[in-house]
């Protein structure tokens, strides 16, 4: 008995399929998706009777916080896909750096959204990482750094199983919140592009957990390891410093 994985993750991963092991990574990405619509910051973002200059300045926020964690996850996601067993098939391989080549430039995309907001360039790209993107990034750096290279895979679903579903929720919002279309690129593209990206990583995870038993509690690990901080603590320190902007402009 996995008495690990069963205090963690409350189940044992080792005696399931890849199918079913795919079937629990969307059963927890709902569960995210419906906490993250009964939370605050998506209100703010949101509600009609939120502030406009207000969600605008937390969808600004968000997008400071891709620019300041992206590069880091996607050189230490690739560091860690070389650390997969030779014995991967080839296509599998190519399939995870693919999917990091069509990743690379999205830090720049939200930088280009942020920008057209009103924000500085200059200073987003030199200030400190943000406390909540450090850890993002440190999270992503340290399954490199233990070579926990099958746990990618999980830590990676939430980025893919959330965002083409919430940019699909909130755009529609936020442009009745007075947010044009050069403000809304990377939420326009990964409401469609993601959707894909999805589809890949489902199948890629379940394929992978099949070939590679020991994989599959390392795969289920890794989206807990993400989810412990993202989406919501990211988002929730966007919406504080919107908060104190905010008020110092209402003021």
């Amino acid at each position: 008995m996995n008495s690990g994985a069963l205090q963690d993750l409350g189940f044992d991963p080792r005696a399931m399929s890849g199918d079913e092991i795919v079937q629990h990574l969307d059963l927890r990405i709902g569960q995210v998706l419906e906490q993250i619509q009964h939370s605050e910051v998506w209100r703010a973002v949101t509600s009609a009777d939120s502030p406009p200059e207000l969600s605008r300045e937390i969808v600004k926020e968000i997008y400071l916080e891709i620019v300041m964690y992206q590069p880091d996850v996607i050189e230490a996601t690739i560091a860690t896909i070389a650390q997969m067993p030779r014995s991967l098939p080839v296509e599998l391989l190519d399939d995870m750096l693919h999917h990091q080549i069509e990743e690379f430039d999205h830090g720049e995309m939200a930088l280009r959204d942020y920008v057209a907001m009103g924000g500085s360039e200059e200073y987003a790209r030199n200030r400190p990482m943000s406390p909540s993107a450090f850890s993002i990034a440190a999270m992503w750096r340290m399954l490199c750094h233990s070579r926990d290279s099958f746990a990618y895979l999980g830590a990676l679903y939430p980025f893919e199983g959330i965002t083409p579903i919430i940019t699909e929720k909130a755009k529609d919002a936020l442009r009745g919140k007075g947010m044009q279309d050069e403000t809304l690129s990377y939420v326009d593209f990964h409401s469609t592009e993601d959707k894909e990206h999805a589809r890949m990583l489902r199948e890629l995870i379940a394929k992978v957990a099949d070939l590679y038993p020991e994989a599959r509690e390392r795969i289920c690990y890794g989206l807990e390891y993400f989810l412990a901080i993202y989406p919501m603590p990211a988002w929730n320190a966007a919406m504080q410093r919107a908060m104190e902007r905010h008020l110092k402009t209402a003021a």
